[in-house]
């Protein structure tokens, strides 16, 4: 009886120390510094007057928000890798009314002072499997995308004690494909080169969230990264909007791989 305890004591042990050594991953936090740009349109489909330009005519500012990341690995072949991030997308613009269009059922003129608050946060969960893993890395998957966003437009008109004010929301699922290879610098140590993508299209719509980036490891897997990130929200009718929206910018934050 104490050999079976011993041996089975044994190998838990050993089934313990090599799960242990086997699963890995990282976590990332930094900033992105993001500019929007593209039109927006609410209700969808109806003039190509109404389309409202982001920069022209709502001047959407430039911002630094956050982005966080948390990837686990596993050593269990069949059942997929997980990733989770989210990332936060606010603008906010004043502009002159430059011209004349209609937001929902609101008909802004020319020359109202309009105020813009935007919104279009996405929380993102990727499975996906790591089909290489020898120094160079190649993982390929599905990420289903939660975004949640709104454009709030309130405008001023001279002689009019109540404002103007129209507001459109969207909140959707979208499913995506999900690649990432990561390739070592060659001739300097601990230096990286990192391609993420997430990509779809259909019925009208493209959705994609492109990004590259250095990795530099420092010590025990602590390391820094810096990119480019570029996401474009083409929506075809979702939630009664339509849009063409790219938003791009230089990132750099702090990533924990082990």
């Amino acid at each position: 009886m104490k050999k079976v305890s011993l041996i089975t004591s044994a190998v838990v042990a050993l089934a313990t120390t090599a799960m242990a050594d086997t699963i890995g991953g990282e976590v990332a936090i930094g900033g992105w510094h993001h500019d929007p740009s593209g039109w927006i349109q609410y209700p969808a489909n109806t003039t190509d007057a109404n389309k409202i330009d982001l920069d022209r005519d709502l001047n959407l500012d430039t911002k630094s928000e956050i982005y966080v990341r948390a990837k686990i690995e596993h050593p269990i072949p069949v059942l997929p890798n997980i990733k989770l991030a989210y990332t936060q997308v606010r603008s906010h613009g004043e502009s002159d009314g430059t011209r004349s269009f209609k937001f929902g059922a609101i008909d802004f003129p020319a020359g109202a002072a309009i105020t813009t608050d935007a919104q279009l946060d996405s929380y993102d969960a990727t499975f996906y499997y790591e089909l290489i893993d020898i120094g160079f890395d190649f993982d390929l998957g599905l990420t289903v995308r939660y975004v949640d966003g709104f454009t709030d437009l309130s405008a001023n008109i001279a002689g009019n004690p109540i404002p103007l004010h129209q507001r459109s929301d969207i909140s959707t699922f979208i499913p995506m494909l999900y690649t990432n290879i990561r390739v070592p610098v060659p001739f300097i140590d601990d230096l990286s080169i990192g391609l993420e993508g997430n990509y779809v299209t259909y019925d009208g719509s493209t959705v994609y969230d492109l990004q590259a980036d250095l990795r530099y490891t420092i010590f025990m897997g602590l390391g820094i990264e810096a990119g480019y990130r570029a996401q474009k929200y083409k929506l075809n009718d979702v939630d009664n909007t339509s849009s063409d929206i790219d938003i791009q910018g230089l990132f750099i934050g702090a990533v924990w791989d082990f």
